[in-house]
């Protein structure tokens, strides 16, 4: 089987294609696994932006339907002061 120098050299280089061939499987697969990660990583920080976006939206919807809420009510406020001041409800107090 091993009759000459060059079949130990034709052994030995093909051990060594077989040893770099799983060396090289081996890094593919942790390199795809990294790479598995970050965009797991990536898409979780895409997740929390668009849901604080989502948050500040739905807090300026809040805010201006309160304001268009609170001028209505401020203004009910003024016309309630005004009808009791005609009609005499609100009476000053008298000094002892």
């Amino acid at each position: 089987m091993l009759e000459t120098s060059s079949d130990i050299l034709l052994i030995t280089v093909a051990a060594c294609i077989a040893l770099l061939t799983i060396f090289s499987c081996w890094g593919i697969f942790y390199i795809v696994q990294i790479i598995r990660r970050a965009f797991k990583a990536v898409k979780g920080v895409e997740d929390a932006i668009e849901n604080l976006n989502d948050l500040i939206k739905e807090t300026k919807k809040r805010l201006e339907h309160s304001a268009a809420y609170i001028s209505v009510i401020s203004e009910g406020v003024k016309k309630a002061v005004e009808m009791a001041k005609d009609s005499g409800v609100v009476k000053k107090k008298k000094k002892k």
